[in-house]
């Protein structure tokens, strides 16, 4: 009857809480049953300010893929703070500027920008430093990359290197546990 009651109280809170709190709550309980991460992956409709907040709180590197929408983001041009968004960023900062990943049929360009993870102006503001991954494939029949269709991946890991990201990020469907105990039926 116990499993019962906890399912009725996570129904209860899924009729109160939005899909990206009760995220938050579910890696909360991961983490306080053991359950140990480096990364947090996502798809971007799980990219929000609330979720990247969590898990820099959980001290997890977040690599998400972004939606192209009007989320703000700081980036700093000769001393002078611009807020601009991805489809911005791109314009400015990515366009005609792509680089060719080693052994993968895409081309990127990273830049390092700051986030405001604050979501309204009541609360002080929380600026954090993102890399923001853009990406795009190449035909590889043609040998020539899409001029106008590419992605976006944010990670809380400045320093992640381009083909880092993408590797981890490829890893979303995939779930790799290992034990921290040997197991007294294994074989050494």
């Amino acid at each position: 009857m116990k499993n019962a009651g906890i399912a009725a109280k996570r129904y209860q809170q899924s009729k109160q809480q939005t899909k990206p709190e009760m995220v938050c709550d579910m890696i909360a309980r991961a983490i306080r049953a053991g359950i140990n991460a480096d990364y947090f992956l996502a798809d971007a409709w799980f990219a929000t300010k609330h979720i990247l907040k969590m898990t820099i709180e959980h001290s997890l590197v977040a690599v998400v893929r972004m939606k192209k929408n009007k989320m703000k983001y700081r980036i700093v041009e000769k001393g002078v703070n611009h807020l601009l968004c991805a489809k911005e960023l791109y314009k400015q900062h990515v366009k005609g500027h792509w680089q060719t990943l080693n052994n993968v049929p895409y081309q990127s360009k990273s830049v390092v920008v700051e986030l405001n993870l604050t979501s309204s102006d009541k609360e002080p503001a929380q600026w954090v430093k993102v890399k923001l991954l853009f990406v795009r494939s190449i035909d590889e029949a043609k040998q020539q990359a899409s001029k106008h269709d590419w992605a976006l991946f944010l990670t809380t890991d400045y320093q992640l290197e381009d083909e880092k990201i993408l590797e981890v990020y490829a890893l979303r469907w995939g779930l790799k546990f290992t034990s921290r105990k040997p197991n007294k039926n294994s074989v050494s």
